[in-house]
């Protein structure tokens, strides 16, 4: 560490370093290093794993963990390095320790536990998806039937989460189309590239009718309206037959959708995660404790096989003889 002039931020006592990371890790989004006794955190081996890789997805900070004198050491370390967590201290002596952490400290980090990229290990992939089930045509009883979708954060995926519920109700014998009332304008560019043109006052774009304005010419069994970002519900959610809030639900983005979720806490919402890795997904439902679905991730406007675990018991009701 000689020659390096560090600024020191010290909290000091036992704490739990999952609610660190779901509250409290946005405020040092500026530092470069992060040492964490592990003697002083609360979590068991898995649990303290699964919140340094929350931290691994916030922040691009290096983590160091102290393991001086524990008597499970070794266990630590596998899955410390499993994870890309290499600068690690051992050392039982005030000396040690110091030589240990400098090397940590230092320009390349400490060399000891580091593994080629390709023998790393890290668990961030994506809960794998089922296999597409076949699909079922139904017989539908609604009409007219408003489902408003919005986010809780911008770029949150409303609109083809949006374009899926349409796409997933269409190939299963309903009806159905997308209205935008938002200011995005992301229709007019959807429009603009497949090239749709206008019959009546829709824009059939692969297969969905597509509304400018909430001035339909025909009657769905399903109008899906894209509220876009939301911080207040807006008149046309609160009205919605079924509302889908959806976005965000990492540690460093739940406050947002906490905030959009205690203004619409008078109302009966299906609450979506989106983009949720695997290792963080039971994490990300406890520190909300809300009954938050997980989503697949989707980039296909038109998909019309995924998330039928959640489009399905939303529209139920509505099918005739399941």
């Amino acid at each position: 560490m000689e020659g390096q002039e560090l600024v020191i931020k010290k909290l000091i006592g036992r704490f739990s370093l999952k609610l660190f990371a779901a509250k409290d890790m946005r405020n040092y989004i500026g530092c470069k290093y992060f040492l964490v006794d592990v003697s002083c955190i609360e979590e068991q081996l898995d649990d303290f794993i699964v919140a340094l890789q929350s931290m691994q997805m916030m922040l691009n900070m290096r983590i160091i963990p102290i393991l001086s004198d524990m008597a499970n050491a070794d266990a630590y370390i596998g899955r410390l390095v499993d994870i890309g967590v290499t600068d690690i201290v051992t050392a039982g002596s005030i000396d040690g320790i110091r030589d240990e952490l400098a090397e940590c400290l230092s320009e390349d980090g400490m060399q000891r536990y580091k593994r080629p990229p390709e023998s790393f290990k890290q668990d961030t992939a994506f809960e794998e998806a089922p296999k597409p089930k076949e699909i079922v045509k139904y017989k539908w009883n609604s009409r007219n039937v408003k489902i408003a979708i919005a986010g809780t954060q911008r770029r949150s995926g409303v609109t083809v989460t949006a374009f899926n519920l349409a796409a997933w109700l269409i190939a299963r014998g309903a009806s159905a189309c997308y209205v935008e009332t938002n200011t995005n304008r992301h229709l007019n560019w959807i429009v603009n590239i497949y090239d749709a043109e206008k019959d009546g006052e829709a824009y059939p774009v692969g297969g969905v009718d597509c509304y400018f304005t909430n001035e339909l010419d025909k009657d769905y069994n399903f109008i899906i309206y894209d509220c876009g970002e939301i911080k207040e519900p807006p008149t046309i959610f609160r009205e919605a037959d079924i509302r889908l809030l959806c976005g965000s639900i990492l540690p460093h983005e739940a406050k947002d959708y906490l905030q959009v979720l205690n203004a619409c806490k008078d109302m009966d919402i299906h609450k979506l995660g989106l983009c949720v890795p695997k290792p963080l997904q039971e994490f990300c439902r406890e520190s909300l404790n809300k009954d938050i679905m997980i989503a697949e991730s989707s980039h296909d406007l038109f998909e019309n096989n995924i998330n039928g675990h959640i489009y399905l018991p939303m529209v139920k009701r509505f099918i005739i003889d399941i």
